[in-house]
């Protein structure tokens, strides 16, 4: 059975990049604690899923995984690239595209599968098995190139300027393998997080405009676990995504997204 691979970005160490968060220790503790998460609830509860854990740091991979619980091998697929040839000069989306293209050359999980769904490594996505089966679903039988989720409205255009009502949603989305290799590995290289092109904008832009076949909404709010590696004044934004406030953000999300499905808030 041809299913979704779960792809897991990974920069244990952030190597001195600007505005990179936390120690690496702290953040190897993240890491572990977020594919133990995984481990438990979705490769023991589905023997046909695969993970691919790709990091780009240079960090002992091997420490990293003797730290976590038994799990089998053949599930899970460790990709270390040569963090020589990454960038930090030019922020977190440049060289995270960029580790996404590497890890398809790379990973025998991704050179055997059609399709993958990228999530960022160092916090859980708790309702992830949803949306691995709607990727199942959207980008195998559906014949979908890509299933993501975008914000797009004007809003905040009109009444608070300062803040972006027009992004892509880049800690989790799903894709066909060859319409990514084609259409948007060429991506990483307009990336520059300090010169103002995040991979956010960049990504918002190529769907928007792309002519492929693009589902460009969730149906339900991902629900985030752990500490946001970035600050934001956005009156919506909290530190700790299982607060009180990232739990009623995530509430009026759903509200939005079940009966106001037109309103890309």
């Amino acid at each position: 059975m041809n299913k979704v691979i779960l792809l897991m970005t990974a920069s244990v160490s952030t190597r001195g990049m600007r505005g990179g968060c936390f120690s690496n220790e702290e953040r190897e503790s993240m890491y572990v604690a977020t594919l133990a998460y995984y481990i438990e609830h979705i490769l023991k509860k589905d023997q046909y899923r695969q993970i691919v854990f790709a990091e780009n740091s240079g960090w002992n991979i091997e420490n990293l995984k003797a730290k976590l619980p038994i799990f089998d091998k053949n599930k899970i697929e460790f990709v270390s690239l040569n963090p020589d040839e990454f960038d930090i000069s030019k922020g977190k989306g440049f060289n995270e595209m960029l580790m996404i293209n590497k890890a398809l050359e790379i990973s025998e999980f991704l050179k055997k599968s059609s399709y993958f769904f990228k999530v960022t490594g160092r916090y859980p996505i708790y309702n992830l098995n949803y949306f691995l089966k709607k990727a199942d679903k959207i980008l195998g039988y559906q014949g979908f190139d890509m299933y993501c989720d975008i914000k797009d409205h004007r809003l905040y255009d009109w009444f608070m300027p300062e803040w972006s009502g027009h992004s892509f949603e880049c800690r989790l989305f799903g894709v066909k393998k060859t319409f990514y290799q084609i259409e948007i590995a060429p991506l990483y290289s307009s990336c520059n997080d300090y010169n103002g092109s995040f991979m956010e904008d960049v990504m918002f832009a190529f769907v928007k405009a792309c002519k492929g076949n693009i589902k460009l909404r969730f149906k339900r709010e991902a629900y985030l676990g752990g500490v946001e590696g970035s600050d934001n004044t956005a009156l919506s934004f909290s530190k700790n995504q299982d607060s009180w406030k990232g739990n009623m953000k995530r509430m009026i999300g759903n509200f939005i997204r079940i009966f106001l499905p037109f309103f890309y808030f």
